[in-house]
């Protein structure tokens, strides 16, 4: 077998454990980064609410002083009324009374409603601090757990990955860029097993000539179809047909 194929064999195998361990690290990492996110969420959230039920609260200081000032005014003209004797005078007055009074209503509803809509933030911003403290908990929990399984994992592909490049020097470098992008594209099968004349990557039949080629391993081939690296196994290996 030549040797850049045994190269190739176990540059794949490299790879695909490299593969499997990134994965596993990408997968602790990834609760992490959700309890994370949720946190942050929930947090802006509870911001977002502090800052409008302060807002709010102004509002419905502002509300009540106006209220109040419509009331002071409404005492001082029934006071008056009960001064004046003109009949014109009289009514304008009641008018303005009215007028005021009809104010303080639309005042006193919308007064009720942002003081209904205030109970809904107070219980909203309830839940969140206790879903944040929970978050929280979670969070550190999990960071905890994960740790240790999450550093061994980062220094074994470090150290895999450093064997995996050394390796991969011993390649003529048009034919490591050619494993490297059908490692990629061939989701991590650059190299096939080509079995009783068939690619065992694409499960295609491979031209007789061509198989009789593979067999002899005297130089690299490329199953035509799927354009994945081809060998076989030693005869002592291969099935009897």
């Amino acid at each position: 077998m030549p040797q850049e194929l045994t190269l190739l064999m176990s540059l794949q195998l490299l790879d695909q454990q490299l593969r499997e361990q990134e994965q596993a690290l990408a997968k602790i990492t990834k609760r992490i980064d959700e309890l994370r996110c949720a946190t942050e969420q929930a947090e802006g959230e509870l911001d977002t609410l502090k800052t409008e039920e302060q807002q709010a609260l102004l509002a419905r200081k502002e509300l009540e002083r106006t209220l109040a000032e419509g009331e002071s005014q409404i005492r001082d003209k029934r006071m008056r009324l009960s001064l004046i004797r003109n009949e014109r005078e009289l009514e304008a007055l009641g008018h303005e009374v009215q007028s005021l009074k009809e104010s303080n209503q639309r005042l006193e509803s919308e007064l009720l409603s942002r003081m209904e809509v205030s109970d809904q933030h107070t219980g909203r911003v309830k839940e969140l601090t206790e879903l944040i403290k929970d978050k929280r908990t979670e969070l550190k929990t999990a960071e905890k757990e994960v740790a240790d399984e999450a550093e061994l994992l980062k220094s074994e592909i470090v150290k895999r990955r450093i064997e995996r490049d050394k390796l991969a020097e011993g390649l003529e470098p048009s034919l490591r860029q050619r494993y490297s992008t059908l490692f990629e594209r061939r989701n991590g099968l650059a190299v096939a097993l080509a079995k009783a004349g068939t690619c065992q990557g694409c499960r295609m039949r491979i031209p007789p000539q061509l198989y009789n080629e593979i067999q002899k391993h005297h130089t690299i081939q490329f199953c035509p179809n799927c354009q994945r690296i081809l060998y076989v196994e030693p005869k002592s290996a291969e099935a009897p047909n």
